[in-house]
């Protein structure tokens, strides 16, 4: 056996927006089709490029979201006996996946109602900006549109005195493309679940734009229950009131972040003992620091106010690893801010074999990238294959539909 799905069939008929859950499922091992038209997913579109060169197999990103799946071309829009292919192919599938417009497929007599009628055990999962139905069905969308309207974007940006007058920022990497698959596979795996006591599949409609609007952190919150809007704040989590800052420079030019400084008693005798070592924080065994409450940021005391200044103080005067180090050893939820580089160079990551080699199109030497997020015990994850070429399966999977 390997992987925890791997008896589980999933045809997959998705872009930018819903691969993430494809690879999710075949990641787990399930044997996920990418069903892809003539000219190729557009996610293939995506860069960056093996050595820059754009082309439908060497694009990384695609190749990152498409691990351990199978690409059948099918011009399925346009081409009646490739649409006849594309059912059959459906009968002998546990799950489809989907992200195209509401409707889209339906028109095609490929809807839930019409591939469920002789397979009742069918789970679909469809992915769209808004959902299938209400005002908004039909709007396009981006991953950055759907951050923008969902919430998060609300909540990260910059101190006034950072970037004066900053509107809000919007979080890097296809967060929220990420976040609405990562739901859709929560939904799959719970029908999954479901069909496994009843024998019955069902229909799971999934939303980027509600999925979003489940993780803006405490911004709903404090607008729910006491009709306050958070503050955006560098590098910190957004509040309703402006916090000390937890992003220090160390001597060495690094940056860092320290969360949680004192919370316990036993950890701030600890940095306590620390600090003063080096000349620094010698007025922090006077009584008023005696109280986790009157140390921790956002609270508006005086104390955690020169808490936080006096920290940012200490570490100008150290190199960044040996505050990391430090304040690990102190019990402090402590790091420092790391390039991609830097990152890919973590011994842990590598003793915990979590990045992966890769091959591809014009790669002489296999390309790293990030592995399992997840460890099974009984059914490993495992890299199987690389990201297919476009109709890399075309032939093989045709005839075994015959």
């Amino acid at each position: 056996m390997s992987g925890p799905l791997s008896d589980i069939r999933v045809v997959e008929i998705c872009d930018e927006l819903g691969q993430y859950a494809g690879k999710l499922l075949a990641d787990m091992g399930a044997d996920v089709i990418k069903v892809e038209p003539p000219a190729g997913s557009s996610a293939r579109t995506v860069g960056p490029f093996v050595r820059d060169v754009p082309a439908p197999n060497r694009s990384l990103n695609f190749w990152y979201h498409n691990t351990n799946k199978r690409s059948l071309v099918l011009d399925f829009e346009s081409d009646d006996a490739d649409r006849e292919v594309l059912r059959k192919l459906i009968a002998t599938a546990d799950i489809v996946i989907e992200d195209r417009a509401p409707g889209a497929l339906a028109a095609l007599g490929l809807g839930y109602a019409d591939l469920s009628a002789n397979h009742p055990g069918l789970i679909v999962c469809s992915i769209t900006p808004f959902g299938q139905d209400g005002p908004w069905a039909q709007y396009k969308s981006s991953d950055l549109v759907g951050l923008a309207l969902g919430g998060p974007m609300m909540m990260n940006g910059y101190d006034p005195e950072d970037a004066p007058g900053a509107p809000p920022i919007r979080g890097h990497g296809d967060q929220g493309y990420n976040t609405v698959c990562h739901y859709a596979a929560h939904g799959i795996l719970a029908a999954l679940l479901f069909r496994d006591r009843t024998g019955r599949g069902q229909y799971v409609d999934c939303s980027m734009h509600e999925a979003l609007s489940c993780t803006v952190e405490v911004g709903m919150p404090y607008y729910l229950y006491a009709r306050e809007d958070v503050v955006r704040q560098t590098a910190r989590h957004a509040s309703a009131r402006r916090t000390e800052r937890w992003l220090v420079h160390a001597a060495d030019g690094r940056d860092l972040i320290l969360f949680g400084i004192g919370r316990d008693n036993s950890s701030w005798r600890k940095l306590k003992q620390w600090f003063q070592s080096f000349g620094f924080g010698m007025n922090f065994d006077e009584e008023r620091f005696d109280s986790p409450a009157s140390r921790q940021p956002g609270r508006g005391s005086a104390e955690a106010s020169e808490v936080y200044a006096e920290v940012a103080r200490f570490v100008a005067s150290q190199p960044g690893e040996s505050v990391y180090r430090g304040g690990q050893e102190r019990d402090q939820a402590w790091g420092t801010v790391r390039s991609p580089e830097e990152t890919l160079d973590d011994p842990h990551f590598w003793d915990r074999g979590h990045f992966v080699k890769v091959t591809g199109e014009d790669v002489t030497e296999p390309a790293a990238m990030p592995g399992p997020p997840y460890w099974f015990s009984a059914t490993p994850w495992e890299l199987r294959r690389p990201a297919p070429k476009l109709g890399e399966h075309t032939v093989e999977l045709r005839a075994s539909l015959v």
